[in-house]
């Protein structure tokens, strides 16, 4: 079977990224199953600030679905801890921006790194409903196909989820929880009012287990799960710049 019988538009640009501007530097991580296409437009507006930006595409992204049954967790952890090596090479300042699964990535390489400025969650997916039954079905399933819905927006990925690594995320989701005690940073948490991806709480279970001050709930009003590509991009692209400034004031 052609592999763009696996996509939802795969006329996209979807591979890794690297643009060299200042001394402030942006990592940017997609979510699970999809591809660095969920972070371009919001990689572009802060490249246009002139800061330095780098968007990995995730092991078993962007490729085949069999490829992301194959993937384990620390290999998605050490993709994003080599690529902010990459960064740490051009900049001396770096935040991370993290959509779903990348938001938990952006806790994981917090923990490990405490000179991170800061990071941006958005719709961090430290707790999916249903998501413990892939313990289930992985032995039994290859694929759980999504829905046909068209939503309209410039996401490039899987049109399934694939089962095994929906345990990969889950074992992620349980390892981030354990770890975020160790998170002091500057944390802009945001969740959009038609996401029906993640559970309704996840955003609270962020906030309670960091310790970051400053640490901000932003809820936007007229999103779905991929803020970064929805209706409200730009007011996003905004809370980011100001936290991005505020938190050089505090530095």
């Amino acid at each position: 079977m052609n592999n763009n019988a696996f996509f939802r538009n795969p006329q996209l640009e979807g591979d890794s990224f690297f643009w060299e501007g200042s001394k402030t530097g942006i990592l940017l991580i997609h979510g699970f199953t999809a591809t660095t296409a969920e972070v371009r437009l919001m990689a572009e507006k802060l490249k246009d600030e002139g800061l330095t930006i780098s968007a990995p595409l995730l092991p078993g992204h962007g490729t085949h679905p069999d490829d992301l049954n194959n993937a384990r967790w620390p290999m998605w952890v050490e993709s994003v801890k080599t690529a902010y090596e990459q960064l740490l090479d051009k900049c001396d300042r770096i935040y991370v921006i993290g959509e779903s699964m990348g938001a938990l990535l952006a806790l994981e390489l917090a923990a490990q790194h405490p000179e991170v400025a800061g990071i941006c969650l958005f719709a961090p997916a430290i707790k999916v409903k249903h998501l413990w039954l892939s313990w289930l079905l992985a032995p039994f399933k290859k694929y759980l196909k999504k829905s046909d819905k068209d939503d309209g927006l410039a996401w490039k990925g899987y049109n399934v989820y694939p089962v095994r690594s929906m345990v990969e995320l889950f074992k992620l989701q349980m390892h981030t929880r354990q770890m975020l005690f160790l998170i002091d940073h500057p944390t802009f948490v945001f969740t959009g009012e038609y996401d029906r991806s993640i559970a309704p709480d996840a955003a609270q279970v962020v906030l309670d287990g960091i310790r970051a001050n400053p640490k901000c709930h932003i809820h936007m009003e007229k999103s779905d799960h991929c803020i970064l590509l929805d209706k409200e991009l730009d007011l996003a692209y905004q809370y980011v710049t100001a936290f991005i400034k505020n938190s050089q004031l505090m530095q």
